[in-house]
């Protein structure tokens, strides 16, 4: 699949849909988990049927979720929690902890920009995704002081409409996320202006649908336990997950690195703490107007699924 394809926000179904009982539909953010797993050799030998499909962000790969269509999918904590707090039907039941130290989560600006820091951003027209993870670091950025008043206008874009918008002058800066940022870095010689390091909690998860999580609770401890193997495994082999990325995504090789080398991370069970972790996520959004009657926190998360 040709990474161009990807960026388009080309999404891949096979096989059966995913009520089927002896199926695991599972909704990849640019063929990156899906290369992990074939990388380790943790996709052989499955006790049932797993099926992948391809998204561009994390907002329409959680619609599909919501809508049923998937089991489970890998997002960050930002918009997860974004739209569990709009009262979707899903919970977060395996946790991919900070990858790159925050640095996975960025602005960038093109290379003859003026913008040089984050205090630079201030009024300036900035796209991403709403409720992207993207969203998230500008809301933490302007809430710690990082970005000064005046606040940036913050153009609500899909990725593939940033990086036309970026290029073209549209916008000063994008608030984006791998491997988008390095595909503009290393291909684009983009700067980096500010990152998640030090601003927000940089989690990941796999978030469940509600009934997957009551109907097919031992296929998705399955798949965490060998997602968690095939981490394991990338952290010792970078290279040779970042070759299978690059072949299974049309990612050009030094891009495919250095996602590999940001994106690797060990695995944890989900613990209480990290769900406090994650109430500075939500009260963002909270704050900013965008959620209100959230809820219990507590009840975003599912500790029961994932137990190494």
């Amino acid at each position: 699949m040709l990474f161009s394809a990807l960026l388009l926000g080309t999404s891949l179904m096979q096989g059966s849909p995913a009520c089927a009982d002896d199926n695991l539909t599972v909704a990849d953010q640019k063929g990156q988990s899906r290369a992990l797993l074939a990388a380790a050799g943790q996709d052989r030998a499955l006790p049932y049927h797993l099926h992948w499909t391809e998204f561009e962000a994390a907002a329409p790969l959680l619609q599909a979720l919501a809508a049923n269509a998937v089991d489970t999918g890998i997002a960050g904590d930002g918009p997860f929690l974004f739209s569990w707090g709009a009262h979707l039907p899903i919970k977060a039941a395996f946790l991919v902890p900070p990858r790159g130290g925050g640095e996975s989560t960025a602005v960038i600006a093109t290379a003859s920009s003026p913008i040089h820091n984050a205090a630079d951003l201030s009024g300036k027209k900035i796209g991403t995704g709403k409720g992207s993870i993207g969203h998230l670091l500008l809301l933490r950025l302007m809430a710690t002081g990082a970005i000064p008043a005046p606040a940036p206008h913050i153009v609500y874009l899909a990725p593939a409409q940033a990086k036309a918008a970026l290029d073209t002058g549209q916008i000063d800066a994008w608030s984006t996320w791998e491997p988008y940022i390095s595909l503009a870095v290393i291909q684009n010689h983009a700067r980096v202006i500010a990152d998640g390091r030090n601003v927000m909690p940089n989690n990941s998860f796999f978030v469940a649908t509600t009934t997957a999580l009551s109907t097919k609770h031992a296929l998705l401890a399955d798949f965490y336990r060998r997602m968690a193997a095939a981490y394991a495994w990338g952290i010792q082999h970078q290279a040779a997950y970042a070759d299978i990325l690059a072949r299974q995504t049309g990612l050009p090789l030094p891009v495919a690195t250095a996602v590999a080398r940001h994106l690797i991370a060990s695995p944890v069970p989900l613990t209480p703490k990290i769900v406090q972790q994650e109430q500075t996520t939500l009260d963002a959004y909270r704050s900013a107007g965008f959620l209100r009657d959230t809820g219990k926190l507590d009840d975003a998360f599912d500790l029961t699924v994932f137990i190494p």
